[in-house]
């Protein structure tokens, strides 16, 4: 809404002061800055420029306005601009937009020429023939009220210069009879618009209030200022806005590249997958599917990544091969050697070496392809690795072969065995609880332990239970299975 607020001040003050150029300021704004649909910044753009041109036109009635040629002009391009419209909804937005550009760029060009070569003194249309005049007056109107609808423009870059060199009008009549001319296109223009119409008119009416606003203040101070400085100001701003509509629009109407034909997909794909039940056997399953419409024969595979310092193998379990039906999918668990901790990255790329029976892809007994990590499990294995193999280096942790059940039948007693490497270091070990086993009550665990790598070997003890809601939901369990059962 600011920014409305904002482009309708800026719009208001350029009708006010030279009497055109509102839209064409207005229709980029409401589209590049609003966020407005192009559909919707014409109709928008006419009761914005419409209002700011009557509010101008108000200081200038009684001295500044030539009602012969308003009628002359305007009443030709009421139905003019109703064709405008239904042209304008028939192109392409973008097309539309690249119109109005060139429109901007022949608006500018004209204030330019007014200001460096200004009209010189004639005499007053109204002396002269009205049949001359209608013969240059009725096309200018057609041609400013087909814009007008088309485009959402007010056509006073078309009009002023129109009536002060084709009709010898005084620049300041000019101005205010253009005032007046662009208020009566543009009302002709909006009704042209009235079908299907959605318009967010909150915007619009705050727009056209700041607008109009701006148009009168501007017109009492237009006599006060230098129209050439005037005229080459906003000429140069004009530009400048056609210029960004060119850029918007221009790559939107080239050819797009024709899409690259999709290529054959691979005769296999491979991921990879982790459960932490595989961290803790370190172990990984690359999972492998077959592109091809054959069977595929796997007599061996092996994983390859930077992350390891040699390739995870996998191997049949039975010695037997793995045949892959068209589309099928397996995983083959491969166990993780030595982890490279030397090699060390946010992510590691992988690949799977298959051994086949058959020929794959001109592939004699081989196929190569990458896997897939989605997510990032070579990047935790390693990470997990390398952080255990600097443990050891500190001390080994066990855990006792042996549990011991206190006297109520309720705690146990679970040690670990600490055996410091006898190098140097030291590791901080804490300890919590799980959802199925906690410290029992009175008996709490040392939470935070620190191992010295010179220490002698020690012994960790956890006096334990299981939580009372675990208990009792395996007793329910027991209690409904044997009831079942009887």
């Amino acid at each position: 809404m600011l920014l409305g607020l904002a482009v309708g001040l800026v719009v208001g003050a350029i009708v006010g002061l030279v009497g055109a150029g509102g839209a064409i300021i207005a229709v980029p704004a409401l589209v590049y800055v609003v966020g407005l649909d192009p559909e919707d910044a014409v109709p928008t753009s006419l009761i914005v420029v419409g209002l700011a041109s009557l509010a101008g036109a108000v200081p200038r009635l009684r001295r500044e306005v030539s009602w012969p040629l308003v009628l002359m002009i305007a009443v030709p391009g009421v139905p003019a601009s109703w064709a405008g419209a239904a042209v304008g909804e028939l192109l392409n937005p973008d097309w539309l937009m690249l119109c109005f550009a060139l429109i901007m760029i022949i608006a500018g060009i004209r204030m330019l020429a007014s200001a460096r070569n200004p009209a010189p003194p004639v005499r007053p249309a109204e002396n002269g023939s009205w049949g001359g005049l209608a013969l240059r007056g009725i096309p200018v109107g057609l041609m400013v009220g087909f814009l007008t609808g088309m485009l959402g423009v007010g056509g006073g870059f078309l009009i002023i210069p129109a009536l002060t060199l084709l009709l010898g009008v005084p620049m300041a009549r000019a101005v205010g009879t253009s005032l007046v001319i662009i208020a009566v296109n543009s009302a002709s223009g909006f009704a042209a618009h009235l079908d299907g119409l959605a318009i967010d008119w909150s915007l619009a009416l705050s727009f056209a209030a700041m607008a109009m606003a701006a148009s009168l203040a501007a017109a009492r101070l237009a006599h006060r200022l230098n129209q050439t400085v005037v005229s080459r100001i906003f000429a140069a701003v004009i530009f400048t806005v056609a210029l960004g509509v060119l850029i918007q629009t221009v790559p939107a109407l080239l050819p797009a590249q024709a899409p690259e034909a999709p290529e054959d997909p691979p005769a296999a794909s491979a991921s990879l997958a982790a459960s932490r039940l595989s961290f803790g056997e370190r172990s990984l399953n690359v999972l492998v599917e077959n592109n091809t419409g054959t069977d595929m024969v796997i007599t061996a595979a092996q994983l390859e990544t930077a992350a390891y310092s040699s390739p995870a193998p996998w191997t049949p379990a039975d010695g037997d091969a793995t045949t892959l039906r068209p589309g099928g999918r397996v995983a083959l668990p491969v166990e993780l050697p030595e982890a490279a901790c030397s090699n060390n990255g946010p992510g590691f790329d992988a690949a799977v070496r298959l051994d086949l029976e058959t020929e794959v892809e001109g592939a004699a007994g081989e196929l190569i392809i990458p896997a897939a990590d989605p997510y990032r499990t070579v990047a935790q294995a390693h990470g997990q690795d390398c952080l255990q193999q600097e443990v050891d280096a500190v001390a080994s942790f066990a855990l006792a072969p042996e549990l011991e059940v206190a006297a109520d039948g309720r705690t146990a007693v679970v040690r670990i065995l600490v055996t410091p490497s006898g190098g140097s270091g030291m590791v901080n070990v804490r300890i919590g609880s799980t959802t199925l086993l906690s410290e029992a009550p009175g008996q709490p665990w040392p939470r935070e332990i620190e191992v010295d790598a010179a220490d002698e070997p020690s012994v960790i003890q956890l006096r334990l239970e299981p939580p009372a809601e675990f208990t009792a939901a395996v007793y329910g369990f027991v209690r409904s299975a044997c009831a079942g059962g009887g």
